[in-house]
């Protein structure tokens, strides 16, 4: 009985074990941010996403670029939700910049945005 029961459970694994398929290890992260950033473009929502840290950082003059360029920057502080790549979400948005107003704007932006 037992020998026939370790028979059954080596076959259960066996079986399993050929059937699985594989998986494909996307990075949810990035397909949930360059959707994410597609559709606040698409609803007008123009912004770069920062990590900041324990204090906000603001730069001279960065008003100005954000009203020159109707953009705003969102700092997240220290803890960033584990759903985002800061990097992806901010590529999309710094694609959208060169379309819309060429890449001079390149030079204007501040230094801490990821992914540009």
């Amino acid at each position: 009985m037992k020998k026939s029961f370790l028979i059954l459970l080596f076959t259960c694994f066996t079986a399993a074990y050929l059937s699985a398929k594989v998986v494909n290890n996307t990075d949810t992260s990035k397909v949930y941010s360059i959707k994410l950033a597609n559709a606040d473009l698409k609803n007008g929502r123009v912004k770069f996403l920062i990590q900041g840290g324990f204090a906000p950082v603001y730069y001279k003059g960065q008003e100005l670029f954000e009203k020159k360029y109707n953009i705003t920057y969102y700092e997240f502080g220290c803890v960033m939700p584990s759903d985002i790549s800061i990097k992806h979400y901010n590529k999309v948005v710094a694609s959208f910049m060169d379309k819309k107003y060429g890449k001079g704007w390149r030079k204007e932006v501040r230094r801490d945005v990821q992914g540009i």
